[in-house]
């Protein structure tokens, strides 16, 4: 009684795991669960050590063993390791369909094979049950212990029990599986099939070809063998799953490898380990794509083998009989589909051909440029033959030699430099021959000439073909490639095609240029007289302006567009070019067009903050000349002109007024220096005396003040006239310009009445030293800078910088002020003109600081914009003596 209760609860494990165990082979649980469940039940009921599971391949009599670890329950797939099935323990289990318990694995009765992988891995007692489906024995259980006898009957009954639901599930999900892949072979048949008529290129087509067999019978990758026109070697036309591109240069002869070995039985080759098999043509890289079983089948078109399909994996014996058979069936559909792409490819290839041709045809009738002509005929031939290159040759009869004259990619350096004998080289030869000759690889072929260029390009095959004129030959058209090419007859048919064509663009071209020159010939007179015109019209002095209707400008010439700073802009109209003159120019212009005569007037414009003077001369065209209203107009730049008008005016007036003022001056000195003295003298005893203490006192000390400021301004005024009016000093010595600015912004800056301004100062540190005089450079920058500062009232900031471009020293005062008016700029550098109110100016500074800078070889430019303020720069030049 008692040992019936203690097995009642193994008994009930025992159900439960049959049960568990059944539902699982009906369900959708994968594989790898059914093993997990299978192990964790079977370690409930029966101590073992390891258990494991062994499936058989019947067609290659080989097994697999799946090691379910009790410790971990998960199992450890196989990998790529697959044993011989013959002499093993496991093949006596599997033919007799027993169960097979062993006391102690040492024995002789367990084959030795499976005597020695028992042993190695520890165990010493074992039981192997059979797994037994519908179509008998598909593999075995194998429990294994360290000790002896480590199992009894019960364990083998409990085992056997459990192996009949495992069997039935791995059973089950095989036929699943099998369902799967029937499935997916069917579907990717009918792929095939759509894609016969759903891609029409080549390379479409082969891709998917490619992918359909991956997915079709899991394979790593797959590759395509095409055979070559002449039926002796396969070459690799596409691929899918390989590492690298080195597929891409494999071309195996037919019968060499296992590629050529199915190509030439026309039967499939099916290789379980690529690593043992003797026929394999390229180990080195099937080593490196880790290629371990292949499948290859012939491709068929009408019965005629046309290629090779091969699929191929990385895990050994991957492919079976049954995959075989689908990839047969697969192959008779795939070369279908490539014969129709090649076909329809064909067709396209003939019509490119056709289209090229018409071109052509269309550039030699169309254009009359010879160049342009042999540009499309060669650009043409160049892409319809998938030609790298193409250039043409003419034969110089005089000399027996062709020239080249054009290419597509060669500079024209090169170009210059062919010349070939008639009868030498491939081109010579086809020349004198009249006929298309070639070379499939120039590297060889001891007829090519300049075989250094051939170096340079990396141009390996070419074809010549002649130009022909009836019987005259007159040049070559040729093509040129970088693989090692035979050109095929129909290509040779095609390019005397394109050279016929080329042959009539150079006859063409000769005509056209015999014509020409006869044209050249009688224009050339009136493009001499046209050319004399332009010349004249663009070295005048003058700006040049045509003016249409409403006065827009119609063209100028390049002196116009420095007269007036640029803006000689077509569709411009003239009065906007001119500012505030704009108006009564364009009324003067007007005027002379309504008169029908030549008229001038001078005008002073504002042209880049710059006062300049401008003689216009409006000049009307007749409307046989032109459209009726039409004028010309000339603009001359007489700025400097009037400028030493001027000064020649003012030179003689204050030559007179020198003299005058010399005199009056020193005549004036002695009695204001009495009186000056006198009244300092008063002062000075009206300080000390008693009359300080009178009412009249205060008013007496104003009055006495009053007459010795006057009296010292007076002396001041004589002593300026002086001044202007000496000879210029001649004492000068070099000199550093930037410590004499320096110290001038110092002085200026440290006046109370510009205490709110900034001086700023930017110096040139590689300024050269200059020869001038110090003293009077030193009023000319002291009188520009408190310039600067008292027209912005003591505030705002003046920079003075200095420079020394190309060949002279330039010091620039610009200031934030208000800016000169343009009414007042042009007299700005007039003695005694002053914008400052009476008793405050003499109006004789910037006339002393011009006079000293153009005593010095120099000048003052100024430039001004009002509301944006001034910049005086003081230029003078480099003398003999400076670095």
């Amino acid at each position: 009684m008692a040992a019936g209760t203690r097995a009642t609860p193994k008994i009930r494990r025992v159900i439960t795991a049959l049960d568990e165990l059944t539902r699982l082979s009906v369900s959708t649980s994968s594989i790898d669960d059914v093993l997990r469940v299978f192990a964790e039940k079977l370690a409930t009921l029966v101590w073992f050590d390891s258990l494991g599971v062994s499936l058989v391949d019947t067609e290659r009599c080989q097994f697999e063993t799946i090691d379910l670890l009790t410790r971990d329950m998960s199992p450890t797939p196989p990998g790529d390791v697959r044993l011989p099935l013959a002499g093993t323990l496991l093949a006596q289990v599997i033919a007799t369909g027993d169960v097979h318990r062993e006391d102690d694995v040492a024995t002789a009765a367990i084959p030795e094979a499976s005597r020695q992988q028992l042993l190695e891995h520890g165990s010493r007692s074992m039981i192997m049950v059979p797994l037994v489906a519908r179509g008998g024995a598909i593999g075995a259980v194998t429990l294994a212990a360290v000790r002896p006898a480590g199992f009894d009957d019960a364990d083998v009954e409990v085992a056997a029990q459990l192996a009949r639901p495992l069997a039935s599930a791995i059973d089950q999900r095989r036929l699943v599986e099998e369902t799967r892949h029937r499935a997916e072979e069917l579907e990717a048949l009918s792929a095939t099939s759509q894609l016969i008529t759903a891609h029409l290129d080549v390379a479409s087509v082969l891709d998917r070809i490619n992918r359909s067999v991956t997915e079709l019978i899991g394979s790593t990758g797959c590759a395509i063998g095409l055979l070559d026109t002449s039926g002796t070697s396969l070459t690799h036309a596409a691929a899918h799953g390989y590492r690298t591109d080195e597929w891409r240069a494999l071309a195996v002869p037919v019968g060499d490898g296992i590629i050529g070995a199915c190509a030439q039985s026309g039967a499939a080759v099916r290789v379980d380990d690529i690593r043992t098999d003797p026929r394999s043509a390229r180990r080195d890289i099937d080593e490196r794509e880790d290629i371990r079983s292949m499948l290859c089948v012939p491709l068929r078109v009408g019965g005629a083998i046309i290629g090779v399909i091969s699929a191929f994996s990385t895990r050994p014996a991957a492919f079976t009989t049954h995959h075989q058979g689908v990839l047969h069936a697969f192959a008779e559909q795939a070369g279908i589909a490539i014969a129709n792409a090649r076909l329809y490819e064909e067709t396209e290839r003939r019509a490119r051909e056709t289209r090229a041709l018409f071109e052509a045809g269309r550039a030699v009738t169309a254009s009359l440029d010879p160049r342009e002509t042999m540009r499309v005929i060669m650009e043409q031939a160049r892409n319809v033959l998938g030609a790298a290159s193409c250039g043409i040759m003419t034969l110089d009869a005089a000399a027996g030699e062709l020239v080249s004259v054009a290419s597509l990619d060669l500079p024209p350096t090169q170009i210059s430099a062919i010349r070939i004998k008639e009868g030498e080289g491939i081109t010579g030869l086809a020349v004198r021959a009249h006929r298309p000759v070639q070379s499939a690889d120039l590297l060889n072929d001891p007829r090519h000439r300049y075989s250094e260029l051939q170096r340079e390009t990396g141009l390996r095959s070419m074809i010549a073909a002649p130009l022909l004129l009836g019987d005259l030959a007159i040049g070559a058209l040729v093509v040129l490639r970088r693989d090692v090419h035979e050109f095929s007859r129909a290509e040779e048919e095609l390019l005397v095609a394109f050279a016929d064509q080329a042959a009539i663009a150079l006859q063409h071209a000769r005509l056209y240029e015999n014509l020409e020159s006869v044209v050249a010939a009688r224009t050339h007179e009136l493009d001499a007289e046209k050319r004399f015109v332009e010349v004249a019209l663009e070295s005048l002095p003058l700006g040049v302006f045509v003016l249409d209707a409403e006065l827009r400008v119609v063209r100028a010439n390049p002196e116009a567009a420095r007269v007036l700073a640029g803006a000689a802009t077509p569709g411009v109209a003239f009065a906007a070019l001119l500012g505030e003159r704009g108006d009564p120019v364009e009324t003067f212009i007007r005027d002379a067009c309504t008169r029908q005569r030549v008229d001038r007037t001078e005008e002073e414009l504002v042209i880049d903050s710059e006062v300049r003077t401008v003689r216009l001369t409006a000049a009307p065209l007749p409307p046989a000349a032109l459209t009726a209203g039409h004028a010309v107009v000339l603009v001359e730049d007489i700025t400097i002109a009037k400028r030493l008008e001027r000064q020649m005016l003012l030179t003689e007036r204050l030559t007179t007024a020198g003299r005058l003022a010399s005199g009056v001056a020193h005549e004036l000195n002695n009695p204001l220096a009495t009186i000056a003295g006198c009244a300092e003298a008063l002062l000075g005893r009206l300080r000390e005396g008693e009359e300080t203490r009178s009412a009249d006192a205060a008013d007496f000390a104003h009055y006495l003040g009053l007459i010795e400021e006057e009296a010292y301004r007076c002396k001041e005024i004589t002593s300026s006239l002086l001044q202007f009016v000496r000879e210029p000093g001649s004492r000068r010595s070099p000199t550093d310009l930037n410590a004499l600015v320096q110290k001038a912004a110092e002085l200026v800056s440290h006046q109370s009445r510009f205490a709110e301004s900034r001086v700023v100062t930017e110096l040139d540190p590689e300024l050269p030293m200059t020869t001038v005089n110090e003293g009077q450079l030193r009023q000319v920058f002291l009188g520009l800078a408190g310039n600067a500062l008292e027209a912005m009232d003591g505030r705002g900031m003046l920079t003075i910088r200095t420079r020394a471009p190309r060949d002279e020293i330039q010091i620039e005062f610009a200031d934030t002020g208000p800016g000169i008016p343009d009414s007042v700029l042009p007299r700005i550098f007039d003695p005694f003109f002053t914008t400052k109110p009476p008793g405050q100016g003499t109006g004789l500074g910037l006339a002393i600081a011009q006079g000293i800078v153009a005593d010095h070889g120099g000048r003052i430019d100024v430039r001004s914009r009002v509301g944006e303020g001034s910049v005086f720069r003081v230029a003078l030049p480099r003398t003999p003596g400076d670095p």
